[in-house]
């Protein structure tokens, strides 16, 4: 895998609160038989035996839910509300559901995971958490986590990023005219803020919701500073379309975001929070995960940075900043010229830079459909 190719399904990962899952966007909204998923969890019986979802020619057992569910849970509070332990339920469903696709996909092209590159991820999983594999593995284990459920959503993920690469990565193709719109954008825009924010939005309709929203942020927010991940936190309570990647929601511009958030966020320095903030839809606490000036890439940080390394979202702390992704599985161009053999020059590396950075979007973009496509035309059955 390459950083290319860390699409939304690694989202997933940062979503465990121990990645994305991010990955630079979450899945596209979840259409009707992903509903019902949902809706159906909410009423699934803790501890009952047997299958729960048939998912096409695969099934997923109510032990699977409740061996994901209780890897999404690690480092939760002890008194969790019943209400943000059904939401952990219902991500766990879903997630389930899109991992069976994603597998049957990768069957159906003849790709097979290597047991090995699994292990690889797992080890990569262990470093971000500062451990060795088998500290890692036992920790887990003492906790009561079936260490099936976090290899399958490892394989999953590789399983899904190969079927990317072989289906959809030939037809990413960024035109000339393309990249100097970009550059122009860039460069008009060039020298303004950009904010990675991760988002908790708690909503509130009435006097008396707004005050269990107020609070609830006030009681999130002094967790968090006390260490509680922001991502965790997210997936348990966040009504945000985020809150299945920990809440994140990109790259925003200066001057996009509601006044009131945007004022609140240009105080924040990286890796600060802030206090919850009042708009008239709810509650929102904002995490800023990084900052950038808005323009061109520089050629010179192209020419001496290292190609990124294959790293995944981390399972335990997942709010780092995001790896880096250049010089990596660059988008064919369509010049209409041979390709140049001299040393490019600063102005080819910059529109090299922005060539990538569309054709990433772009990957990400079909990626998030051919998900969609396959939900959309799987037989799901909720049993319960």
């Amino acid at each position: 895998m390459t950083a290319s190719l860390r699409l939304a399904v690694f989202a997933t990962c940062a979503a465990l609160a121990f990645a994305a899952i991010a990955a630079p966007a979450a899945f596209a909204a979840p259409d009707k038989k992903a509903k019902s998923a949902k809706s159906a969890a909410a009423g699934m019986p803790v501890g009952r035996i047997g299958i729960a979802t048939v998912v096409n020619e695969d099934i997923i057992t109510f032990s699977d839910i409740e061996d994901r569910m209780r890897l999404y849970m690690l480092g939760a509070p002890p008194n969790l509300p019943e209400e943000a332990k059904q939401r952990v339920l219902q991500q766990a469903l879903y997630r389930l559901v899109d991992e069976r696709l994603q597998m049957q996909e990768a069957k159906a092209l003849n790709i097979v995971v290597n047991p090995k590159d699994v292990e690889l991820g797992f080890a990569t999983i262990a470093a971000q958490n500062k451990m060795e594999p088998p500290q890692f593995r036992e920790q887990l284990m003492r906790a009561g986590v079936n260490l099936t459920t976090i290899e399958e959503q490892i394989a999953a993920e590789i399983a899904w990023n190969q079927v990317v690469r072989r289906k959809l990565r030939p037809q990413i193709t960024i035109s000339e005219s393309e990249i100097d719109t970009e550059v122009d954008r860039l460069q008009r825009g060039s020298g303004r803020a950009e904010y990675r924010l991760a988002e908790i939005f708690l909503s509130f309709d009435g006097p008396a919701t707004e005050k269990n929203a107020r609070e609830l942020g006030e009681k999130l927010a002094a967790e968090i500073r006390k260490g509680r991940p922001f991502s965790q936190a997210a997936r348990e309570f966040s009504e945000a379309p985020g809150a299945a990647t920990g809440g994140d929601i990109g790259w925003i511009e200066e001057g996009v975001l509601d006044s009131a958030l945007g004022s609140v966020v240009a105080t924040l320095q990286p890796g600060q929070l802030s206090d919850p903030i009042r708009t008239d839809k709810g509650y929102h606490l904002l995490f800023l995960r990084e900052t950038r000036q808005k323009g061109l890439p520089a050629p010179t940080a192209m020419m001496t940075a290292p190609a990124a390394p294959d790293t995944r979202p981390g399972l335990v702390a997942s709010d780092a900043p995001a790896p880096d992704a250049r010089n990596v599985d660059a988008p064919k161009v369509i010049t209409g010229e041979a390709a140049p053999t001299a040393t490019p020059s600063a102005n080819e590396m910059q529109r090299e830079e922005v060539a990538s950075r569309l054709g990433l979007q772009r990957l990400e973009q079909m990626a998030e459909r051919y998900l969609r496509d396959l939900r959309a035309t799987a037989f799901i059955e909720q049993r319960f």
